[in-house]
């Protein structure tokens, strides 16, 4: 039997482990299944912010990302609202509330400025970071401003649409005493176009300690995202996504920065259609005719004409008149017929014409070449140094007798020595700031008026004062040219792109933005007499400068850059520009030089200094070289006098890097004036349109000096003359 049951287990196992279908066999029940374990609980967030203990007070009206000062950190698109009906879809949206008062408590007129679309396209930009030290930062400087186009660098200035990179340099503000807050200030290396939204990024900063710098608990809100039941807060979360948004797709991580916020630079149409408006309207008076003028010989005294300086003419030009008060007199603003926001400029009581007085200059050289009938003379129109006059006129008689040239100029309203005890009140109320720029466009059109005269058949050239002693012309019908020097260059770019009449200008001793120009410059030991007192806070006085740019733009170079060499506006031709600056100018400071130049897009003359005479590791970044002369564009030429006693001075000091004024050593402010070989480079260029080689294969050196390197070392305190 067991024999038996071994024989068969083999089968008996087969059928037992492959578990024959027989529903009679036996099965094995399946394991009840474990229970599936609850879910984790998530893990609450933990945010470094509550932002139901922010003090939102102030939101309506002020930006608290920067509690420092109500309208930092500036410009800023949250102080605009929407306006369909302008180019850019905003509107500045000034509150007074928003904005500092003086010591006088004036409520401060934001008028003028709710009238824009946007910032200035060379708006200084300003925020306050407490602690903050630029060089541990790596942020670009005025000695490295290339640095702020790298992907990398802790302060930048983006395009939104296009993600480009702005070049721009930063400093803090050195003119604070001990234990004021000092602001950081941003400042554009070229003009930003028109109409443009930008957003401003400050990333990885660092305290002096070498810490990092933390961002205020607003903004910090943004930044992680932190959900809030505050409305204040959460009406800007669009707005500050949309800049992360940008900052994102431009390769930078949200959580490295320090603080960001956008602004909108104004429109063209802007800018300058209050200008463009007043010159077609004035034009239109005059239905092709010329100006109405009366023209005077003045007899120049014997030595003047043994020296050649046969003639001043001396008159008045009729031109319309559309400020406010009868005369146009210093103090006048634009005449509106209402306050609409666009509303321009009309005509005084409705036909109202002021009488402008001019002078010009006729070297005896223009009289000698009149006498065959074909003379080669030239008329340029002249604009005047800061706070100056016509007088510039007979001022360059030996530069016309030199050249053979006919300069003529009027006074240059808001900016001449008439002018001087407005600017002083504005200086102590920047509300009455248009004031000082409504007047300045009048003077433009008075500019303009000038040059149609000296242009038109019907002119001057009809007057004997214009002609020799057998009825010729003393220079040359149907052209004329302008010359700016100093404040004649900053606002000559303005005047330059609006007038119908200049292909050919130059501009000296150049540079442009008043505000960056202005608090380095020499002159601002009397500017400052007034402005401090009336605005002590050491943050509100860089802010008052800024923000009056945003109206300073209509009447100076920095409105209207981009349309001189380029995209000229309408009614005025595209203008080449030859501009000279100097090393070590103490009025007029390089850097604002350099800014003009890059957005003109001019040229320099290459070599352009000598090594060590200028104070950025890649001097004259982003201007490139001249490669062949004669030059048939824009020119940049730099002259310097050197950095060691000569010529009676004692030597040239590179400009300061911080913001103060330099004081030290020989002003070179006004040294092109004084180089043959530069005055007969501007006569070439006004005659022919093309830059001629004055300089030879060496920067262009002045003043006797040979362009040894060195430095400048001041003299010792006994070798000051007193």
């Amino acid at each position: 039997m067991m024999r038996l049951f071994l024989r068969f287990l083999p089968l008996l196992t087969v059928c037992v482990l492959s578990a024959c279908s027989d529903s009679r066999s036996l099965s094995v029940p399946d394991p009840a299944p474990l229970p599936t374990p609850a879910p984790a609980p998530e893990p609450e967030p933990v945010f470094s912010v509550d932002p139901s203990t922010i003090d939102v007070s102030d939101a309506a009206t002020c930006d608290i990302t920067d509690p420092a000062l109500c309208l930092f950190p500036f410009p800023n698109d949250f102080f605009t609202r929407t306006d369909d009906s302008t180019p850019t879809g905003l509107r500045i949206d000034f509150s007074p509330q928003s904005i500092p008062r003086n010591v006088d408590d004036d409520e401060f007129d934001v008028s003028e400025h709710n009238r824009n679309d946007g910032f200035s396209v060379g708006q200084t930009i300003l925020t306050h970071v407490p602690g903050l030290d630029l060089l541990l930062s790596k942020a670009p400087t005025l000695v490295n401003m290339e640095r702020s186009l790298d992907a990398d660098s802790s302060i930048q200035l983006l395009h939104a649409d296009s993600g480009e990179r702005q070049l721009v340099w930063a400093e803090l503000d050195a003119s604070v005493e001990e234990g004021e807050p000092s602001a950081l200030m941003i400042h554009v290396g070229e003009s930003l176009q028109p109409g443009a939204r930008y957003v401003v990024l400050l990333q990885n900063l660092l305290a002096g300690d070498g810490e990092p710098i933390e961002p205020t608990d607003v903004f910090k809100v943004y930044q992680e995202a932190i959900p809030s039941e505050v409305p204040e807060l959460e009406a800007r979360r669009e707005s500050f996504e949309s800049i992360f948004d940008v900052l994102e797709e431009n390769g930078i991580t949200r959580e490295e920065v320090t603080l960001a916020w956008d602004f909108t630079t104004a429109s063209t149409k802007n800018t300058t259609e209050r200008v463009l408006h007043i010159r077609d309207d004035a034009f239109a008076s005059l239905a092709g005719a010329a100006p109405e003028f009366t023209a005077t010989i003045i007899e120049n005294d014997a030595d003047a004409v043994a020296a050649g300086f046969a003639r001043t003419v001396e008159g008045m030009i009729t031109v319309p008149n559309y400020l406010n008060r009868e005369d146009g007199a210093p103090g006048s603003s634009f005449n509106y017929l209402d306050d609409s926001l666009d509303a321009l400029p009309s005509r005084f009581n409705g036909t109202g014409s002021v009488s402008v007085p001019y002078t010009c200059s006729i070297p005896q050289a223009a009289i000698d070449d009149a006498g065959d009938g074909e003379t080669d003379t030239r008329a340029v129109v002249a604009g005047h140094g800061l706070f100056g006059n016509r007088s510039i006129a007979t001022g360059f008689a030996p530069f016309g007798q030199q050249t053979n040239l006919v300069f003529c100029s009027v006074d240059w309203w808001g900016m001449s020595d008439q002018d001087i005890p407005v600017a002083f009140t504005v200086l102590q109320n920047l509300s009455l700031f248009p004031q000082l720029v409504d007047r300045i466009q009048q003077g433009f059109l008075n500019f303009m008026f000038l040059s149609e005269a000296i242009a038109h058949e019907d002119g001057f050239l009809t007057d004997p004062a214009f002609q020799d002693d057998s009825g010729n012309p003393l220079f040359r019908a149907g052209e004329v040219h302008f010359d700016g020097e100093s404040q004649g260059a900053i606002m000559g770019g303005a005047l330059t792109a609006v007038s119908p009449h200049f292909e050919r200008s130059v501009l000296s001793l150049a540079g442009m933005q008043w505000s960056l120009i202005i608090r380095r410059g020499d002159a601002w030991q009397q500017f400052s007499l007034a402005y401090n007192p009336a605005y002590p806070d050491s943050l509100v006085r860089p802010l008052g400068l800024s923000l009056v740019q945003m109206l300073w733009d209509r009447g100076e170079g920095n409105g209207y850059a981009n349309y001189i060499t380029r995209n000229p506006l309408a009614g005025t031709p595209t203008t080449r520009v030859l501009m000279h600056t100097s090393v070590g100018d103490q009025t007029l400071n390089e850097t604002a030089g350099e800014l003009y130049a890059r957005t003109l897009g001019l040229r320099r003359h290459n070599p352009t200094v000598v090594d060590g005479r200028h104070v950025a590791e890649t001097p004259y970044f982003g201007i490139n070289p001249i490669t062949t002369y004669p030059l048939e564009g824009n020119a940049l030429m730099v002259w310097d006098s050197g950095p060691f006693p000569i010529n009676g001075h004692d030597g040239t000091p590179l400009q300061r890097l911080d913001n103060l004024p330099q004081l030290a050593g020989f002003n070179t402010h006004s040294l092109p004036l004084a180089q043959s070989n530069a005055l007969d480079q501007r006569a070439h260029f006004w005659r022919t349109g093309d830059v001629i080689n004055v300089c030879g294969a060496t920067p262009c050196l002045a003043d006797g000096y040979d362009g040894t390197p060195g430095e400048y070392v001041p003299p010792a305190e006994e070798e000051v003359s007193p």
